[in-house]
């Protein structure tokens, strides 16, 4: 039992571990140290290699919202009758190889030391910690002009819930009412017996 319990959590911590980090990575008081501190006693040795897989991820991430936003800024552009860059896009059609080609010239030439805003936020100083009414999505609302792309990643990533518990407790408790012998309730009368026993419940746990 024990084997399959590990197996349980080893699948759905590859899956979830990923996103927690960067959950942790997006908050302001913790960023990389938290993880430098939590993935040795989790990892042991493999440690530094798993916390470069989440710079990675993490990198990888911050790109991919930057290219979204470049293209919407694009087709927000072309929409614009005042702007010309969707006829000379239009008209670049078939001269995408000479076009291509110069992009990877200028990739080429493009300085080793180029940082991400991702690097930049890393490279402040974290926020103390001890208040404990931070609001972290009011933080990241209030820099949102110096990490644009970061507090999309943040709407994104933080609004994703911990937990289904909620969501499969309901499906659970539906199940309490629903039976093969008791299966064809109205909808307004299921919900009605799912109210009152949730009404009872709070006041016997409130008295």
């Amino acid at each position: 039992m024990n084997c399959k319990l590990v197996l349980k959590f080893d699948k759905y911590w590859g899956v979830i571990s990923g996103v927690m980090a960067i959950g942790i990575v997006l908050d302001p008081r913790y960023k990389i140290n938290l993880l430098d501190y939590f993935f040795p006693q989790i990892y042991g040795d493999q440690s530094g290699y798993e916390i470069e897989k989440v710079k990675i991820l993490f990198k990888d991430l911050v790109r991919e919202y930057e290219i979204n936003m470049k293209g919407k800024k694009l087709v927000s552009s072309c929409q614009n009758p005042n702007i010309n860059i969707c006829q000379s896009v239009d008209g670049r059609k078939d001269a995408w190889r000479r076009d291509f080609a110069k992009h990877q010239i200028a990739k080429k030439s493009e300085p080793s030391n180029y940082k991400l805003e991702l690097d930049y936020y890393l490279e402040e100083p974290t926020l103390p910690d001890s208040d404990e009414e931070f609001d972290i999505l009011v933080w990241w609302k209030a820099n949102g002009l110096k990490y644009p792309i970061l507090q999309m990643i943040a709407r994104d990533f933080l609004a994703i819930p911990i937990s289904t518990v909620a969501s499969e407790s309901s499906f659970s408790t539906g199940g309490r009412f629903l039976t093969p012998h008791r299966s064809r309730l109205q909808p307004d009368t299921l919900e009605a017996l799912m109210c009152v026993q949730d009404w009872l419940w709070t006041d016997i746990e409130g008295n």
